[in-house]
């Protein structure tokens, strides 16, 4: 941000940021004068820390309170162009935006609803942590962002995540008392995204703060519905207004007296600063946490964690209507594409939703209306299923055949571009006949292919492409 940008930045924000840190209002200000920080964090679902780590143009500091988490030192690096971002071996995420999912108190296993999830960051962070074994639902109100939050699900290769497209209030019919731990990342004011996107500027106004904190306690009133007894509720936004933070966390406090605040970690108390003193609360809201791009080096953000009295169970999600029956066709055609893909006893369970295919871990569930659920494998195109980009992502690493290359061989490159790569034995793991199989870089699974000789015919997607040079 350059110091014309500075200077348009409202009048009424800096004299409440100068109120809000006396001592160091300088110090914040000046750091609008710097380019903001870019992030990466490592995917585990996919590859080893030591796989992005290890590669010279990628300097990387850690963070400190994420331990997949990385600062990216030169900002020319880590464009989605790379080969093992589109293998989903990394996910490039603002650093104080890894915060919120970092304080969560989850393990493999949890339930995991994530409210407000596109475009997908913190809901992939949170998949990273809960593992194959648990189960994270990924809600995005509005319909072009839920597209986007699908995508990056699938190119990280999750298998356990069912998208919604709904709003808070439904997410409360569907899911009650289902979760063991629910994030509302708020659609907030973005004055913390100041520096990173001079452009909301100019949407500021006290009005749109006020609009903003009504919308978000509605929001947070509705989604710790669908938390069960003993579970924890994540409260997260990119604003410094204490109107959306806070106060917020005050009023609901005293509306929900079965809620208290919970210690974040250590790691998180480290970077960021108290949150705001409030004598009329119940609760020392000096447990809260605010990012300032000063001291943490990211972008602004706050973070509160909130228990629910008791200890109970998560309750059962009850299974979808929208699943079909298969008929008799329909299962040998799938049990021939997976018996030419994987060995038996690797199988994923299937389901036909809405006319498509999902592999999906025996566990996962459906309630309510899904934009997707687990892993789309494909859809029938007459009596044969054309595979999906998903599959391969999700579960191409326990394909009977793989071609493997590592991400600076050229026939990456030219795989990414669509189109047809050569290939010898050495590049094959498993199986050498022809057939469909998954294209990994690094290890990390890429992309289907139908193997035709020693040609691979390509089936990346073709909106997924790098196009041009």
């Amino acid at each position: 941000m350059n110091s014309e940008t500075v200077n348009k930045l409202p009048a009424a924000f800096l004299e409440r940021m100068r109120a809000l840190l006396p001592n160091d209002f300088d110090a914040f200000l000046a750091s609008y004068h710097q380019e903001p920080q870019r992030g990466l964090r490592i995917n585990p679902l996919k590859c080893t820390e030591r796989t992005v780590s290890q590669l010279s143009e990628f300097p990387l500091r850690p963070t400190g309170f994420e331990p997949l988490g990385y600062y990216l030192d030169r900002t020319e690096v880590g464009t989605g162009n790379h080969p093992l971002h589109h293998a989903g071996a990394f996910y490039l995420q603002e650093p104080a935006a890894m915060i919120p999912a970092a304080s969560a108190y989850i393990a493999e296993g949890d339930y995991v609803l994530d409210v407000c999830a596109a475009p997908g960051g913190k809901s992939t962070q949170l998949a990273a942590r809960i593992g194959c074994t648990g189960m994270l639902v990924a809600n995005e109100f509005v319909p072009a962002r839920a597209k986007i939050l699908l995508s990056n699900i699938e190119r990280l290769g999750i298998q356990n995540a069912i998208v919604t497209n709904t709003d808070a209030a439904h997410l409360a019919e569907w899911y009650p008392e289902c979760f063991d731990c629910v994030l509302v990342d708020a659609p907030c004011s973005g004055e913390g995204m100041f520096r990173k996107n001079p452009d909301a500027i100019a949407e500021w106004s006290k009005e749109t703060v006020a609009m903003c904190a009504a919308r978000s306690y509605d929001i947070l009133s509705a989604a710790e519905c669908c938390l069960r007894p003993g579970g924890t509720l994540i409260y997260s936004t990119c604003t410094f207004a204490a109107e959306e933070n806070e106060l917020l966390i005050a009023h609901f406090l005293s509306t929900h007296p079965d809620y208290t605040i919970e210690p974040l970690p250590a790691s998180v108390q480290a970077i960021t600063t108290p949150g705001i003193a409030l004598t009329e609360c119940r609760e020392d809201l000096t447990r809260t946490a605010r990012c300032y791009p000063h001291i943490t080096g990211g972008e602004g953000q706050y973070v509160c964690v909130m228990r629910r009295a008791g200890d109970t169970e998560r309750r059962a999600i009850p299974v979808g209507k929208d699943s079909e029956r298969l008929t008799r066709d329909e299962q040998r055609a799938i049990d021939a594409l997976f018996g030419e893909l994987f060995d038996k006893d690797l199988w994923p369970t299937v389901i036909k939703y809405r006319g498509l295919l999902y592999a999906i871990p025996a566990h996962l569930q459906v309630s309510g209306s899904c934009f997707s659920l687990g892993a789309r494998i494909g859809e029938f195109k007459g009596s044969r299923i054309a595979p999906h980009h998903h599959l391969f992502s999700a579960w191409g690493s326990t394909m009977r055949r793989t071609w493997c290359f590592a991400h600076d061989d050229p026939r990456v490159l030219r795989y990414l571009h669509g189109e047809t790569i050569q290939i010898t034995d050495a590049d094959t793991v498993g199986e050498a006949g022809d057939g469909f199989g998954c294209v990994t870089v690094d290890g990390c699974p890429l992309g289907g292919a139908k193997r035709v000789g020693d040609v691979l015919k390509n089936h990346y997607p073709k909106g997924l492409r790098i196009q041009g040079v």
